[in-house]
C-alpha cells in the first residue's frame, strides 16, 4: 500500500519533468524542471503564448537576492532577448524558499513569460540561468524549444 501512495505522489514529477542540459559554465542544473504541456525535447512553443515553468534546485550558496537570465540560441547565434524587467528579480517567483537563500534551502522557481519570436518552423536552444548578488550562477540549464506560429 506505502508503494501505491508513493507511486502516486512521485508521478507527476515523472510525467511532467524534463531532461535538460547543463550550460557551458558548469554551474549546477536544477533537481527538476517541468514545463507546462511539455514532457521532452523539444518543447513546443507557441508564438503569442506563455512559456510556463517550474524547476527546483537546492541553493548552493547563501546570497540576499537573485537575478534571472533566458537567453535563447539558433545554433551559435544568441537571438537578441531579455527577460521583462519585472522578471530579473527571481526573488519575486519563488514558490518555495525565500531571499536572502542560504545553502541548502530548497527553492522552487516559477518562470511564466511570454512567447516572442520573429518566425516560426525553428528550434532554438534556451539557456534559463539564476545568479547570485556577484553575478555568480546558482544554477543554469538548457533546453530546447520548437517555435510554431499561433
Amino acid at each position: 500500500m506505502l508503494k501505491a501512495v508513493l507511486f502516486a505522489v512521485c508521478l507527476p514529477s515523472l510525467i511532467y519533468g524534463i531532461a535538460v542540459r547543463p550550460c557551458a559554465n558548469n554551474a549546477p542544473i536544477p533537481q527538476e524542471v517541468r514545463v507546462v504541456g511539455c514532457t521532452a525535447e523539444p518543447c513546443t512553443v507557441q508564438i503569442g503564448g506563455l512559456v510556463d515553468m517550474d524547476l527546483d534546485f537546492v541553493a548552493p550558496r547563501a546570497t540576499n537576492g537573485m537575478r534571472a537570465s533566458l537567453d535563447i540560441f539558433l545554433g551559435t547565434f544568441r537571438v537578441p532577448y531579455d527577460l521583462p524587467v519585472e522578471q530579473q528579480n527571481a526573488c519575486n517567483f519563488l514558490e518555495a524558499g525565500s531571499c536572502p537563500l542560504t545553502p541548502g534551502e530548497f527553492v522552487n522557481y516559477h518562470l511564466s513569460t511570454p512567447a516572442a519570436a520573429p518566425f516560426a518552423g525553428i528550434t532554438v536552444d534556451l539557456q534559463l540561468q539564476l545568479a547570485d548578488d556577484d553575478g555568480q550562477a546558482l544554477i543554469c540549464f538548457r533546453s530546447s524549444a520548437r517555435i510554431v506560429s499561433g
